[in-house]
């Protein structure tokens, strides 16, 4: 597994990577995996590998890696609202042992928080890919439940030295601040993380939230 500049990425990944920016040179994307995520999880048995490109791309992707032989081992999805499984023929025909991981292509429109990794690819933040699982599971774009979106945010809080500020703001910008927040004061008021970690104003403003959703739900 790789480590830099904050990165932990399966060789896998790195390989996919590679060849993607060999077959499309003139592809600005950004790719990363859940292998730094694994402890986390409860139910996730695979390393998921994430490639991000501009949506008017995305199926030509999805074709590419769809169609090279190196990657026949790997489950390869579309990621939409609700996500695809591309070449679900050959997955149903093999058993689970074969299936190495599972690829998940994924429409971005910008490019921000990320770090160049090598020529035309860029690596998510981490804060960025926390925000990004929780609001892919969310929104139903992945094959992966927002519970263990919530494991994996909770785990960095715990492990990591993530910055709570950045993800608020990006969250913000993928509108579920509201979210975000909620899941804080929640992970706090469940002994989950340590509220002393997180500013109070965070909490409080989780806790509002939390309660507007309630106030909703009761009409």
């Amino acid at each position: 597994m790789t480590k830099q500049v904050g990165w932990y990425l399966a060789p896998r990944t790195e390989r996919i990577s590679r060849l993607l920016a060999e077959r499309m040179p003139h592809l600005e994307f950004a790719f990363w995996d859940l292998s730094e995520f694994m402890p986390a999880f409860h139910n996730v048995r695979r390393n998921m590998i994430f490639v991000e490109c501009e949506k008017l791309v995305r199926e030509e992707v999805v074709r590419v890696l769809a169609g090279d032989p190196k990657l026949r081992d790997f489950l390869i999805i579309s990621g939409e609202r609700k996500p695809k499984t591309v070449n679900e023929e050959w997955a149903n025909a093999k058993s689970t042992e074969e299936i190495r991981d599972v690829i998940v292509v994924l429409a971005r429109k910008d490019f921000g928080e990320t770090e160049v990794f090598e020529g035309n690819a860029r690596v998510p933040t981490l804060e960025r890919r926390l925000i990004d699982l929780v609001y892919y599971s969310l929104k139903g774009f992945l094959p992966i439940t927002l519970d263990e979106a919530i494991n994996a945010l909770e785990w960095c809080l715990n492990n990591r030295g993530v910055s709570i500020t950045r993800m608020q703001r990006y969250a913000t910008r993928r509108y579920i601040g509201w979210f975000f927040s909620i899941s804080l004061y929640s992970l706090v008021e469940n002994k989950r993380v340590n509220e002393n970690w997180i500013d109070p104003r965070y909490l409080e403003s989780g806790k509002r939230n939390y309660e507007a959703v309630l106030g909703v739900g009761r009409r």
